[in-house]
């Protein structure tokens, strides 16, 4: 195979993608639109198959090669050393191989997945890179509180909380909020709660967003608005689409001007966290937060050239795993089923997980993936009312039934915390929630 390299120096030249959306919107397969070039001074992959580019939110453009070998990509990181670039990260994850470089203020995220043969070139400007280690002293046990909202905004939300071995939090989420700020309240009263006694205010070590709707950014909203002077919140973690694919998509409200809304989430960045670095996650890319790790499985460029106008605004749900106190996690947020499809012909043991969030609070999610993530414990950000519908769906009835799940854990039937890792007692509650079932609370958890 002949291989070749050259530099991009031409800039790309502006596309007209609104009107372009509007067009690809009537389709039954809005694809998004490729374009001609990276648009960075990065080289070009040089394999066999074509290598098409499309263009993400925030200026991050991804080359897509198919039919691509595992020479292509040490090749391709090799051409990346040669031209300047410092390699940041190296990964491998099920036969997947992964790679972050940096040079000036470009960023250069590669991967590789060995079923599907596709070598992925994202590029983008370089932003907050994630940090690989976050050693801490360890003074507090590690905790996951899961909140149940009181809204009545939307009937579902999520919000987790993470109290992390020194005191500080991770925060997944946080849920609809309510006109009168009752979640913000309650999210506030959480952490102080948790928080060290000696600590002067709650410390938001990482706050990590699955993806842009309502009912899972709402209550940073609201506790922004209320409490930003209450927290030090040091990073924030979301991949969201651009704003030109949420107007044309099934979630166009997300751009009004409600308080629920994105229009608000990035007025409330600016004016109350302006010097705290986001993060923009890739797949394949780690990062640390205290004793907690996290290693992301699907971001929402690997989904292109689908996009949210092909799934909705889920398709942009986050997938990723945290291990903490040698437990798993796998967060699926409101994962959809493009983004399933694909995770589950790139990804084998990866999927594995000793917990699992249920895909949009019940709705979402298949048998398939939740034979492969095989869970112990599974998580149910599910409204109240809701119960009995979720866990008549037959993938949730692949759990119930499943020999190896001990225990699910619905937010409807109340806030409830457990501390990692987690080894229920049996009998303490019902194996399968239900109306009524008294979950644990700190400070008195679970056989305590």
């Amino acid at each position: 195979m002949r291989k070749f390299w050259k530099k991009i120096t031409a800039v790309l030249a502006v596309t007209a993608f609104a009107s372009g959306l509007v067009g690809c919107a009537k389709s039954t397969e809005p694809l998004a639109p490729e374009i001609d070039a990276f648009g960075y001074d990065i080289p070009v992959p040089g394999t066999e198959g074509e290598l098409k580019i499309y263009e993400s939110a925030g200026g991050t453009r991804i080359g897509r090669c198919e039919q691509t070998t595992d020479d292509d990509f040490t090749a391709y990181t090799a051409a990346l050393a040669d031209a300047g670039f410092t390699a940041y990260d190296t990964n491998e994850i099920d036969g997947n191989r992964f790679a972050s470089f940096y040079k000036d203020d470009i960023a250069v995220y590669v991967s590789r997945y060995a079923n599907t043969r596709t070598l992925r070139v994202i590029a983008e400007p370089k932003g907050e890179l994630p940090p690989l280690e976050d050693p801490c002293e360890e003074t507090c046990d590690t905790l996951l509180t899961g909140m149940k909202g009181e809204t009545v905004v939307a009937a579902e939300g999520m919000g987790y909380i993470v109290r992390l071995a020194d005191g500080s939090f991770a925060i997944i989420d946080g849920g609809m909020g309510d006109p009168d700020h009752v979640d913000s309240d309650k999210l506030m009263g959480i952490l102080n709660a948790q928080k060290p006694e000696n600590a002067d205010k709650p410390v938001i070590a990482a706050w990590i967003f699955t993806h842009l709707h309502g009912d899972h950014i709402g209550v940073f909203n609201c506790f922004s608005l209320d409490h930003h002077d209450d927290v030090v919140i040091e990073r924030f973690y979301f991949n969201f689409p651009k704003e030109e694919e949420t107007a044309a998509s099934d979630s166009p409200y997300m751009l009004d001007d409600s308080i629920y809304r994105y229009t608000q989430f990035k007025k409330n960045l600016a004016d109350f966290y302006p010097d705290v670095p986001v993060v923009k996650p890739h797949s394949g890319g780690r990062f640390a937060v205290r004793n907690a790790t996290f290693e992301v499985l699907y971001a929402y460029d690997d989904l292109y050239p689908k996009t949210i106008l092909n799934g909705g605004m889920n398709e942009c749900s986050m997938l990723f795993k945290m291990t903490a106190e040698g437990q798993t996690v796998l967060w699926t947020g409101d994962f959809a089923f493009n983004a399933t499809d694909l995770v589950l012909s790139e990804y084998a043991d990866a999927l594995r997980a000793d917990m699992l969030q249920l895909a949009h609070h019940g709705m979402n999610g298949t048998v398939e993936l939740y034979k492969a993530v095989n869970p112990t414990y599974t998580l149910l950000p599910v409204w109240e009312g809701g119960l009995a519908d979720m866990l008549k769906k037959e993938q949730n009835r692949w759990l119930v039934n499943s020999e190896n799940m001990k225990q699910m854990i619905a937010t409807c039937c109340g806030t409830w915390t457990i501390r990692l890792p987690y080894d229920p007692v049996a009998g303490a509650f019902e194996r399968i929630p239900a109306d009524g079932t008294v979950y644990p609370a700190y400070p008195a958890l679970l056989g305590e």
